[in-house]
């Protein structure tokens, strides 16, 4: 079966971000000339996804407007010759059928899954972050190469990326996998460990960013147990759910993670989407600032 629907949890309160996020979400940041959650869902958008369901809270009414039609402001800028300003903000309403739930306890970001289960049905589904963004230079985005894996082998899939520096492993799910079918990028995910203690991961691959999951996740949903904080994790349903499937892993061979869920991680991450899409002569230019400016400091 084909997957048409994507979820985007973007519910959190930005605590990282504070006092910043008291007003303006985190998924609202700019990176370029658009917010990171545009980015998020224009991977979802090239890769084949029809639908987004996007998970907010009270506080993030700034998501559902960036996504929904503003009469208002088009006609002002209407008003003054603004017409391309206008056609970008009309392509993005029709980017895809976009649906708005509120997340709801428990919490966590797998609990807040459940606000959407509803829109689900019987089909399987995408989850992707609304604060992360995966570029694949020249390559097919991360999405699609998960929803081919999906496709072929009918079992959930999670993009599994490589972890270089051993210092960021004890932030991710980092898994232990296994040979899976002579594939040379599918592998068989054999455990995941949460956040690992340094030393102490199982492998240099963290299985984290994308998650294609059949309907019955949130059966295993349901039965995972509150973990950290009283909260309900993605990472324990998914343990929950390898006891019912198979869970394979799309290592991503070509592509750069760009977190932006914690400051330094969101300033670097800034820096590096702006080298990644000025042309040669720009990116010079952008790096001898950036040189100066670490001379001076």
């Amino acid at each position: 079966m084909k997957v048409k629907r994507a979820i985007i949890p973007a519910g959190g309160y930005g605590t990282r971000f504070m006092p910043a996020t008291k007003s303006i979400p985190k998924e609202m940041f700019p990176i370029g000339d658009a917010p990171v959650i545009f980015h998020v869902v224009d991977e979802l958008v090239r890769s084949g996804i029809k639908e987004i369901i996007i998970i907010v809270s009270n506080e993030k009414g700034a998501i559902q407007e960036f996504f929904s039609e503003d009469e208002m402001k088009e006609q002002f800028l209407l008003s003054r010759g603004k017409h391309s300003a206008v056609k970008r903000m009309r392509d993005i309403v029709k980017m895809a059928k976009f649906s708005f739930v509120y997340t709801k306890q428990p919490f966590g970001n797998g609990g807040c899954l459940l606000a959407a289960e509803h829109l689900v049905e019987d089909e399987p589904f995408i989850v992707v972050w609304a604060d992360e963004i995966f570029l694949t230079d020249g390559s097919r985005p991360r999405v699609e190469q998960c929803l081919a894996v999906y496709e072929k082998y009918e079992m959930p899939v999670i993009s599994a990326v490589r972890i270089e520096n051993p210092n960021d492993r004890a932030r991710y799910g980092m898994a232990r996998l296994l040979q899976f079918n002579g594939e040379e990028n599918i592998w068989l995910v054999d455990e995941i460990v949460e956040k690992p203690k340094s030393g102490m991961e199982p492998s240099i691959y963290a299985t984290h960013g994308a998650y294609v999951l059949t309907s019955d996740f949130f059966k295993a949903l349901r039965k995972t147990k509150k973990g950290k904080g009283g909260e309900l994790w993605l990472a324990d349903a998914i343990n929950n759910l390898k006891k019912r499937h198979q869970i394979l892993a799309c290592l991503i061979k070509e592509g750069r993670y760009l977190d932006c869920g914690v400051p330094d991680a969101y300033f670097l991450s800034s820096i590096e989407y702006a080298l990644s899409t000025c042309d040669i002569k720009e990116r010079k230019e952008l790096k001898k600032k950036i040189k100066k400016l670490l001379r001076v400091y």
